[in-house]
């Protein structure tokens, strides 16, 4: 009898164990979709301005300004994912606050042109 006494309570402790698993893979789960939606909004928003500079738009400090704000804030739930994307979002932030301040090099070194961070995304959804 002690015996099944000392099952019950390995299982039951196995059952707990999993549990904390389950809910450690949601939390992570749902880091990665905030971290992701941060990004694409921040990514779509940038490609729309593009767009429109390509278009002929004049260019805005008030939308610069939002992208910035957009990049900044998809850098801190990215964070706990990622920690060389969220300083690279980070920056990508900082470019558009002084954008004067940017060179094409400066921009290509740092690794924060849309098609990199762009690949940076596509590897966070295959991990």
């Amino acid at each position: 009898m002690p015996e099944v006494i000392a099952l019950a309570q390995l299982f039951d402790k196995s059952l707990k164990v999993l549990g904390l698993v389950r809910q450690g893979k949601k939390e992570r789960n749902d880091k990665i979709d905030r971290a992701l939606f941060a990004l694409y909004t921040a990514l779509n928003e940038t490609m729309a301005y593009l767009d429109d500079l390509k278009s002929g738009k004049r260019s805005s400090r008030s939308r610069e300004r939002k992208l910035a704000h957009l990049w900044h804030d998809a850098s801190v739930p990215v964070r706990h994912i990622d920690r060389d994307l969220a300083q690279r979002c980070f920056l990508k932030g900082s470019l558009w606050l002084e954008p004067e301040t940017w060179s094409k090099d400066r921009v290509r070194q740092n690794q924060i042109t849309i098609n990199n961070i762009l690949d940076a995304v596509r590897e966070l959804l295959i991990h």
